[in-house]
């Protein structure tokens, strides 16, 4: 027995296009980027296992058209979700170019060879510059979050 329960999730036959998303009340969006498995699907084996399991296609050949709408559906997910500083969206785009959003990653790989910054360095945004960014949106969210009031007095009460 592996386990108690199980997921089923329904095949979605479509390219896997991921978008970076950065910022905290205004998030920016990257130029999305395709992952190309060289395995019958996205495996843990072809992730991590296998070094020429995927290839990653930066940026991804779409559409201008196709790009905005990715673009505006992960800043849409990450503000849904109430997400702060980085994630990254990943979607399938099926062959009649219907976008379907598969997950959010809020702690995407972030070596020099991941996709999240490699995303952001064609998107104009080098990883030093990428990492200064992210810096600043913690120390933006820490000083916001120091200005909330944590307790309150019931007047009356000591």
């Amino acid at each position: 027995m592996y386990d108690t329960k199980i997921i089923i999730e329904e095949y979605i036959a479509g390219r896997e296009i991921e978008c970076s998303v950065l910022g905290n009340d205004k998030p920016i969006a990257s130029l999305p980027g395709e992952v190309i498995s060289r395995h019958e699907f996205y495996s843990y084996e072809a992730k991590f296992i296998d070094e020429n399991g995927a290839k990653l296609e930066v940026p991804a050949k779409v559409s201008e058209d196709l790009v905005k709408k990715i673009q505006d559906l992960a800043i849409q997910v990450f503000k849904t979700l109430n997400c702060e500083g980085l994630a990254r969206v990943d979607f399938f785009l099926t062959a009649d170019h219907k976008i379907v959003v598969n997950e959010i990653n809020t702690m995407p790989g972030f070596t020099k060879i991941s996709m999240y910054p490699k995303l952001w360095e064609v998107s104009g945004i080098s990883y030093t510059e990428l990492i200064d960014r992210l810096i600043q949106l913690a120390i933006d969210r820490f000083n916001k979050e120091k200005k909330l009031k944590t307790s309150f007095n019931v007047e009356g009460d000591e």
